[in-house]
């Protein structure tokens, strides 16, 4: 048996973490989201082929929330957008898979093929997205309300007035002090944590089946953090939408998460319900990233930090293989010469991992 117990003396076991407080959730099993070998690639100007997203598949309930985690570079973020069709001004292609997705009329739509017209009639109002910085993604010269209202009146036909009225009741919503004064201001007078609400009062503006969340917190600090993802919560479980939330932070997850999607170099390495993932995590990578999460050593007190090794894969030139083999400590030769599949670990839990029978 291989033990993946490489922590300091005194300290917790490598994949275990502290209880987390869980939410009730009444989730159906209804689809809204059925990804299915997803491939997108970006053309260089030099004919190199960049795949970002090389063979992703996925699938989303309503009421359910999916975490997509890994770090950086690993395909998380153009998965999002993506499924949302805005990388059309980027050398992005879609080189094969769908992203099905069930409007609210009960209609199915490859959001991969649809007619760009189409798509935008649902992006906005039955799919939205909030993106991790407000302060690029909000237009500095309108004011907050003019923008919360815009899709109001492109998606459900409001008038100015009523569309207004609907954006001071949405900025309400999301926890914003004094609405009426604070929908006529712009976005630079505003702090980052109340920028991130309106980001959101804007994706929830039309009511949208499904919500993709991208590292919506990375620039707040920890307890505007907390604020914005206990909000996220409350307003899914009233409203019963299906969210994807995008991040590269374990913990953080841990209490927002119904299933959690690990990514590296554009592939899905393993998933699972949240528990069994971050409690019995059955691929090298995802131990390796739990080991990340700074603690302090008990007998000390010092803390303690395991970063990964080596750097992530080249998607350029990825290796042969298990992309993650140069930087596995479990690597064998059999991990170099093949690509390895996804495999069932446990009920609804995969993994792309030849040897993850020896990693219990």
């Amino acid at each position: 048996m291989i033990s993946p117990n490489h922590r300091a003396q005194g300290t917790d076991a490598p994949g275990k973490m502290a209880a987390r407080p869980r939410l009730a959730r009444a989730t159906t099993r209804v689809p809204v989201l059925r990804v299915e070998n997803l491939q997108i690639y970006f053309e260089l100007e030099d004919g190199r082929v960049l795949r970002a997203v090389n063979g992703v598949s996925l699938s989303l309930a309503l009421g359910e929330t999916l975490a997509i985690v890994g770090e950086s570079g690993s395909g998380k973020s153009v998965t999002g957008m993506s499924i949302m069709r805005i990388l059309g001004r980027t050398p992005a292609r879609h080189a094969g898979g769908s992203a099905l997705f069930t409007l609210k009329s009960g209609e199915q739509v490859d959001l991969m093929t649809a007619p760009e017209r189409r798509v935008r009639r649902i992006r906005g109002r039955e799919i939205a997205m909030i993106f991790q910085d407000p302060s690029s993604s909000l237009n500095p010269v309108f004011p907050v309300g003019d923008q919360i209202a815009e899709g109001l009146r492109i998606h459900q036909g409001l008038s100015r007035e009523a569309s207004v009225a609907r954006a001071t009741q949405l900025l309400a919503l999301v926890g914003i002090a004094d609405p009426h004064r604070r929908i006529g201001e712009y976005p630079h007078q505003l702090s980052g944590g109340m920028r991130q609400r309106v980001m959101i009062a804007m994706a929830l503006a039309c009511d949208p089946r499904l919500m993709i969340a991208d590292e919506p917190t990375t620039a707040l600090d920890v307890t505007i953090q907390a604020q914005i993802v206990e909000l996220l919560r409350e307003l899914q479980r009233e409203r019963g939408m299906a969210m994807i939330f995008i991040s590269h932070d374990l913990h953080l997850v841990a209490g927002v998460a119904d299933r959690i999607a690990v990514m590296y170099c554009g592939q899905v390495v393993e998933e699972g319900p949240v528990e069994e993932v971050l409690d019995k995590p059955r691929h090298p990578y995802t131990m390796a990233l739990l080991e990340c999460i700074p603690e302090r050593d008990q007998a000390t007190g010092a803390p303690v930090v395991r970063p990964i090794p080596g750097q992530i894969a080249d998607p350029l030139n990825p290796p042969a293989g298990c992309k993650f083999h140069p930087r596995c400590r479990y690597a064998v030769k059999a991990c170099r010469q093949t690509d390895v599949e996804l495999e069932a670990a446990a009920q609804g839990h995969m993994t792309r991992c030849i040897r993850w029978k020896e990693l219990q």
